[in-house]
């Protein structure tokens, strides 16, 4: 058998294993409801928390402004709002990945 029969016998066999492997559902196991609902109350606390931050880092900025010291007040701000992106982006990816 020569070199180009074999790579191409080997390319037509790992082009056929990919069908092979199943790719089931995801299904929630039984008796871990309670999961959903923890979860959610995780979800709905971090933007909690997140939300006063941005409004306590907003009214620092606000009396730093007075001062002329805005500049070191902003990540009060900024670092929350980030935490709020990664919540929200957090939950996107599990909700695209389980489909």
């Amino acid at each position: 058998m020569a070199l180009p029969e074999l790579v191409a016998s080997a390319a037509h066999l790992f082009g056929l294993v990919p069908l092979q492997i199943p790719d089931p559902a995801p299904v929630q196991p039984p008796g871990t409801g309670g999961v959903n609902t923890i979860l959610s109350w995780l979800k709905w606390i971090g933007f909690a928390v997140v939300g006063g931050a941005i409004i306590v880092g907003g009214i620092g900025i606000a009396v730093a402004l007075r001062r002329g010291e805005a500049g070191d007040a902003l990540p009060k701000v900024l670092w929350p709002m980030a935490g709020a992106i990664v919540i929200g982006g957090g939950i996107g990816m599990v909700s695209a990945l389980m489909g």
